[in-house]
């Protein structure tokens, strides 16, 4: 095997390392909580604490109407004895009255209020908990999938990597700094294929002698465009 062919080979093992290097490194960065998830949870959380404020405030409004209603019954049960006969007192008893009423009565339009609004919060907070329990579903089958691509990407890893260092092992030193050079100057491929005299990464046509060279195997010869080695592969 001539020394072209083992670079060719072995940056063919090289570029399916980079691809599946560069695809662990999406996969690790996907596992964990996705935005979609922790944004719905942050709704879920919202219309819980919404729904709580609304309940305490219901409650709240609850105990004033009964203090008030009480207030109202002692009111009444003074007014309606027989025991206050001053013509002044009875006004003020009569005066207090219509003011818990009106008390009253603002404070039940609150309440009815308080309740729809309630009523409404718990609507809209079972639809954000069945849109959350759609997000984890969806989220836990990605996550499985993704752990299951990140262990098959890790082990091919392994054995490209097994396959480079071999490879490496049977190519000289020059040829290898050669090709790392050119692979880190031109984007990972350091070896061009020749087919029919085209150079098959630029599209260039090579001199007629050039080419018959590469076909042959003799020696190294570099694309004059894109200055990659030619491989007549």
């Amino acid at each position: 095997m001539g020394v072209l062919q083992q670079l060719y080979r072995l940056q063919l093992v090289d570029s399916e390392w980079d691809e599946k290097e560069q695809r662990l490194t999406e996969v690790r960065a996907e596992l964990g909580e996705s935005d979609d998830l922790r944004r719905a949870r942050q709704a879920v959380d919202e219309m819980e604490r919404e729904l709580q404020t609304l309940r305490r405030q219901t409650r709240s409004v609850e105990m004033e109407v009964a203090s008030v209603t009480d207030k109202l019954q002692k009111n009444q049960d003074r007014l309606y004895s027989g025991k206050v006969r001053n013509p002044k007192e009875l006004a003020n008893l009569h005066e207090e009255a219509s003011a818990l009423r009106r008390r009253r009565s603002e404070l039940e339009d609150r309440q009815l209020e308080l309740m729809i609004q309630a009523e409404e919060a718990e609507a809209e907070l079972a639809e954000r908990q069945a849109r959350l329990r759609q997000i984890e579903e969806a989220w836990r089958a990605e996550q499985a999938a993704l752990r299951e691509e990140q262990a098959a990407l890790e082990a091919r890893l392994r054995e490209l990597e097994e396959e480079r260092e071999a490879m490496r092992a049977q190519i000289g030193a020059a040829e290898l700094a050669e090709y790392d050079d050119l692979r880190a100057r031109y984007g990972g491929q350091a070896v061009t294929v020749l087919r029919r005299g085209t150079c098959q990464t630029c599209g260039v046509d090579v001199p007629t002698g050039v080419a018959r060279a590469v076909e042959r195997g003799e020696g190294f010869y570099y694309c004059p465009v894109c200055r990659r080695l030619l491989y007549g592969g």
